[in-house]
């Protein structure tokens, strides 16, 4: 592992007791790029991580992968229109559907324009901690690029999508709504609304194994019944959790 100045190894000691990001290449390369900030708060407060510090806030915005796009990894989502969502539509009531790690919205989005897609009322949650991303994503609005954003997004989804020169914007619809809050998952409550689907893709990745765990295990206790979970391709739940996989053909897509 690359050695770290002192400042910036305090500061990923405290990224990691908060959020649980993991001490990886990413995370250095982000240390070194925020290291006026982390000199101006000095080793005192280094030593005080907490989330709502104004400069843990700002550290945590500037650290946070928002890497993502509108439909991203399209055979996951078909997946969940064809496996997942017809079984929803009997739920006599909104569906609830959870991004958690938004990002800037894109995958919030397009759980909407999905459920819109299928017909299903529903109520989209994303949550994320990186706080100029969530400004974002609350717009359901996104760059014209290049690349283009609708550049994933199936034909049969085009028409859920206003485009203009400012670049698209996502409309699913009445029945359909979307709202974004900060949280941090490793501290989400277990206690609260169920949901019918969640997605926590290329979030995992970034952890440490016990803040894998935390978050999973947190995330699970908050599945509805007979809802489904998905992660991203490089994610594998540990055997302690019970999970299995939705589908021998599905291997991002779990249940209970």
């Amino acid at each position: 592992m690359t050695h770290l100045p002192s400042a910036e190894a305090l500061a990923s000691r405290g990224l990691e007791r908060l959020v649980g990001l993991s001490d990886g290449v990413v995370l250095q390369g982000r240390l070194r790029r925020a290291a006026p900030l982390i000199a101006e708060a000095g080793s005192g407060r280094l030593a005080r991580p907490a989330t709502d510090d104004p400069f843990w806030a700002t550290l945590i915005d500037a650290v946070t992968v928002q890497e993502t796009r509108l439909f991203r990894t399209p055979r996951q989502w078909q997946d969940l229109a064809e496996r997942v969502l017809p079984g929803l539509a009997a739920l006599g009531r909104p569906a609830r559907l959870l991004s958690a790690g938004c990002a800037t919205g894109e995958e919030a989005w397009t759980l909407a324009v999905l459920a819109a897609g299928a017909g299903l009322p529903a109520a989209v949650l994303g949550l994320d901690l990186c706080r100029p991303a969530l400004e974002r994503a609350a717009t359901g609005t996104f760059p014209p690029g290049p690349p283009d954003p609708l550049r994933d997004v199936p034909p049969a989804y085009r028409d859920f999508f206003a485009v203009s020169a400012n670049g698209v914007r996502a409309r699913p619809g009445p029945r359909v709504s979307v709202r974004v809050a900060r949280a941090n998952l490793l501290e989400l409550p277990e206690a609260g609304p169920s949901f019918d689907v969640i997605l926590c893709r290329n979030v995992l990745i970034y952890l440490t194994a016990e803040a894998r765990e935390t978050v999973l295990r947190r995330l699970l206790a908050r599945l509805a019944p007979g809802g489904a979970l998905m992660l991203g391709a490089t994610d594998v739940p540990p055997p302690a959790l019970g999970l299995r996989s939705w589908a021998g053909d599905l291997p991002c897509l779990w249940r209970r």
